[in-house]
């Protein structure tokens, strides 16, 4: 398959969804605590990456697209970390941040690149008002956006999205949303759902072959009148199942596996960055998305894939067919 990629810039992305701050420690365990039966690690390094729809849309901007990031967030230090993570690596964004927010960190300790163990701090948003003023800057700005993505981690930040996707609709602006839980009725009317087969299989239930998991699909699709979705599989590729269409199941492309957080952001976030652009398919966007996430699981931690990191294995894949 050879592909002409496009010039991504003249398109704009807008990525609406839960913010955090990924935080690693790195270092290395050289006693046992007297204290307790644990190890104690001796911190070496400390890096921060944004996480959830941050890192989708640093995703897409890696990639060389232009993208806009809603959210909310807290005012601390981690929402410093993060704006300005953000403008280093030319992410637009606006967020409406209040002190009734924390900003979410999930902090994980690593010793010789193994994870030992992740900390959560977080809080779900609750306040409807803050919704509905994410609501009103997506509308201002919808004139000037060519597609939307929804990252859900079901913290709070999506609780009125229909009201989100009914706009877009009226806007006619396709909407790829990757889900989060068992309430899919709330994503009626998207364009493309991602979720990966774990997620999936907790709404249709155990698929136990690929047709049944094509003909599971179907029935979702028609059950919350969406257009698409794509199913990722991990080591077992992913699957596009549409209305009318034979499904397609693209392989994986991983030659190694370091780390999949935040793989499903990379898959997302170039699948966007594609398919926004006139003359590329969904299909073609998929395939582009499904080699980006080789990439980014050859990686350790957070990850993002440049736009000639995907040019190169897209050559190097052809190169191997020819």
């Amino acid at each position: 398959m050879k592909l002409i990629l496009p010039d991504l810039k003249y398109k704009t992305i807008l990525v609406v969804g839960d913010i955090m701050l990924d935080r690693y420690f790195h270092g290395s365990i050289n006693k046992i605590s007297s204290e307790a039966d644990a190890p104690v690690i001796k911190i070496k390094n400390i890096n921060y990456i944004p996480g959830g729809a941050a890192n989708v849309a640093m995703n897409i901007a890696s990639i060389g697209a232009n993208v806009k990031l809603f959210g909310l967030l807290g005012i601390d230090y981690a929402a410093n970390i993060i704006k300005n993570k953000l403008k280093k690596n030319h992410v637009d964004y606006n967020f409406i941040q209040s002190i009734k927010f924390k900003t979410i960190i999930k902090t994980r300790v690593l010793s010789l690149n193994k994870q030992l163990i992740r900390l959560d701090c977080e809080k779900k948003y609750k306040n409807i008002h803050y919704n509905n003023l994410l609501l009103e800057n997506i509308r201002k700005i919808i004139s000037n956006i060519n597609i939307i993505v929804f990252s859900d981690y079901n913290k709070g930040t999506l609780c009125n999205i229909q009201s989100m996707i009914k706009l877009a609709n009226l806007s006619k602006i396709p909407v790829i949303i990757d889900p989060k839980g068992k309430n899919y009725e709330k994503y009626s009317g998207a364009t493309l759902l991602t979720p990966n087969l774990t997620e999936f299989e907790l709404v249709v239930g155990k698929c136990n072959s690929e047709k049944e998991l094509v003909n599971k699909g179907l029935n979702l699709i028609l059950r919350y009148n969406i257009n698409s979705l794509l199913v990722t599989r991990s080591e077992h590729g992913m699957s596009l199942i549409q209305k009318n269409k034979k499904p397609i199941h693209f392989k994986s492309q991983a030659n190694q596996v370091l780390d999949v957080t935040g793989a499903g952001d990379t898959v997302i976030g170039v699948l966007s960055a594609f398919l926004v652009q006139d003359k590329i398919s969904l299909e073609d966007s998929c395939f582009l998305s499904n080699m980006a996430a080789s990439i980014a699981v050859s990686k350790f931690g957070t990850a993002t894939v440049s736009f000639d990191e995907l040019k190169n294995l897209i050559k190097e894949n052809f190169d191997k067919h020819q």
